[in-house]
């Protein structure tokens, strides 16, 4: 093999080399000659296998490329103009939800998929270049979600756990939005052995970043509520589910908290929205910027600010620390009342490893 990678072959006959050939080129012309749609189910079954994508998601993804994509064409006929094409006709589509014409964020995250489509197709050598590569992203992203106000929180909570008391599971699963700033995916796919120390904490041992593992302190209101979720199922039965084994679908999420917004009469927003309410008042009450990230299941505190936390919060957060430590210093407060059984709460929060590590420096 040379520098530029092809390799020479010798044979002992020339009808063998000829025979070789003639499958060689029978099968680049089979490459050539696929489809659209049947490289996005290879894709799929790739990004599930090979990138450990969730099959809900590497199939989500693929349904909004075929929204977009002409699936009868031949992926070499795909030029860079007609990608250009398709994706500017895709953002003057209207939504399917409400008629609105799509927004930056959803036709921008959509044209970023179909770039990972292309590359993939080029590694597989069923194109040459990849033909989204080059296409520029049409009109500005909003960073952030639209927030409730704090009033408007209160009275959607107010609801929530009224719903959640008649038992109602979709309330208690917007609650665990609201107030652990969960996602929705992650609500949907908890089982009843994830809550731990008699509902104390809510285990998350997997999800959507690598940061997404983490062990989230349940209020002390909040526990009997999960608990009666827990009663007469079994460990590995999903928390929010019609039979125990189908997880709720996104669009689900989405429905019930329109529907609990317009019963309480505040502002429609989405699920993602009640993880940015929670961001930023965590942030407002003092909470550090290292501690809402890890809430979150973020890596860093730079994707909530930008995505989550409100900008308001953030510089308020910032004039209460400076205001603190500028203001003049008069007779400490009182502590706060320690609450019932400190230590129990801080131990129940430990992970196994960390357990061990206390019972050995402990007896060391």
């Amino acid at each position: 093999m040379d520098q530029s990678g092809r390799k020479s072959v010798v044979y002992e006959t020339r009808e063998e080399a000829e025979m070789i050939k003639a499958r060689l080129i029978e099968k680049s012309r089979d490459k050539i000659d696929e489809t659209i749609e049947e490289s996005l189910d290879a894709y799929r079954d790739y990004r599930i296998k090979f990138r450990g994508v969730k099959p809900q998601t590497a199939e989500d993804h693929c349904r909004h490329l075929r929204d977009m994509l002409p699936l009868d064409w031949t992926i070499s006929t795909l030029t860079a103009e007609k990608a250009r094409r398709l994706y500017q006709d895709y953002a003057e589509r209207p939504n399917k939800r409400n008629g609105k014409p799509l927004s930056p964020n959803t036709h921008q995250w959509v044209l970023r998929i179909a770039k990972c489509w292309g590359k993939w197709c080029v590694d597989s050598k069923l194109a040459s270049s990849n033909p989204f590569d080059k296409v520029e992203p049409i009109g500005k992203r909003n960073a952030g979600k639209h927030q409730l106000r704090i009033d408007e929180a209160q009275l959607l909570n107010k609801l929530l756990i009224e719903r959640a008391q008649a038992g109602d599971q979709a309330a208690l699963g917007v609650l665990m939005m609201l107030h652990l700033g969960m996602r929705k995916g992650e609500v949907s796919a908890r089982v009843v052995r994830d809550v731990d120390a008699d509902g104390r904490v809510l285990v998350i041992p997997f999800g959507k970043t690598e940061g997404s593992r983490r062990r989230l302190r349940v209020p002390e209101w909040l526990r009997p509520l999960l608990l009666a979720r827990t009663q007469g199922r079994a460990s590995g039965e999903l928390l929010f589910s019609e039979d125990g084994k189908q997880q709720r679908s996104g669009g689900y999420w989405w429905r019930k908290v329109h529907e609990f917004c317009e019963q309480a009469g505040v502002p429609l927003v989405c699920p993602h929205s009640l993880r940015g309410l929670h961001a930023t008042l965590a942030i407002e009450e003092g909470a550090t910027s290292d501690a809402v990230a890890r809430a979150l299941g973020h890596t860093s505190f730079a994707m909530t600010a930008k995505h989550y936390a409100s900008a308001d919060s953030v510089i308020n957060a910032r004039v209460t620390r400076a205001s603190h430590l500028l203001a003049p210093r008069e007779a400490e407060p009182p502590p706060p009342p320690s609450a019932a059984d400190p230590v129990g709460e801080l131990l129940a929060l430990l992970t196994p490893a960390q357990m061990q590590e206390l019972k050995r420096r402990l007896s060391a």
